[in-house]
């Protein structure tokens, strides 16, 4: 059976071609992610909308396979329906299916909380109108953003097409001697295979919204195996 150790089941927006790939790079033995795809809208408010409420089947659909952990993978859509709607998604996912659930923006500030990084440098794929909306959920886990980088790709596609060569210069670009740790951001930017060089070349912690999400599910499964390849977030095995 695939995922004998551990089934994460992920909601993930359609137009989404990188997190499953990703995480069936960094999973450690016995560990194994399924997506249900959520039609997505775009990054509007209403686009954000008519997504949350598709993604009450992808949950029904990944209950099915008896999933040990669930989460929700877009970080813009907590960004804009906001905190309250986080929680509440989280705790009926949990409710509903009987397993922990977590979304890619609370797994991204737990893994910064992990590392005690208070000050964090950002780089992201949103346009203005959605890296507008990152402060509140960085200050309300008293993170401070000293800086960020944008390619504002304004094509959803666009971000799944983006290099690693690409997204080591944007972070590389973010970061400051004031940036405890950067963090690139978003679930379709592929970034995994550059994290371990941006650390040895910066001399800090790199996160990527994927690693922090398959972090947090192994944390919640109580899979602590050391993961090396993908930043010291997984590499030091301590979940």
């Amino acid at each position: 059976m695939y995922g004998w150790r551990a089934r994460l089941g992920l909601g993930i927006p359609a137009n989404n071609t990188v997190i499953e790939p990703e995480f069936a790079r960094m999973a450690p033995e016995g560990v194994a992610a399924f997506g249900a795809k959520i039609r997505s809208h775009g990054l509007s408010a209403e686009g954000i909308e008519r997504m949350v409420k598709n993604s009450h089947r992808a949950v029904e659909e990944l209950a099915a396979g008896a999933m040990n952990a669930m989460a929700y993978a877009c970080l813009a859509t907590s960004l804009i329906k906001g905190p309250g709607w986080t929680a509440d998604f989280e705790a009926h996912v949990e409710d509903t299916t009987g397993c922990p659930a977590t979304t890619a923006a609370t797994a991204t500030v737990a893994a910064l909380q992990s590392l005690g990084a208070s000050r964090v440098a950002l780089a992201t794929p949103y346009p203005d109108s959605v890296n507008d909306l990152l402060p509140p959920l960085f200050n309300a886990a008293d993170i401070e953003i000293v800086a960020l980088e944008s390619v504002a790709v304004k094509d959803s596609l666009e971000v799944c097409r983006l290099e690693p060569s690409v997204v080591y210069g944007l972070a590389k670009q973010a970061d400051n001697d004031r940036a405890a740790a950067i963090c690139i951001l978003a679930t379709d930017i592929r970034s995994i295979e550059v994290l371990d060089t941006l650390e040895q070349d910066l001399g800090k912690p790199v996160i990527s919204t994927n690693q922090a999400l398959l972090w947090r599910c192994l944390k919640s499964c109580d899979v602590g195996d050391p993961v090396a390849g993908f930043g010291s977030l997984l590499a030091t095995g301590e979940n």
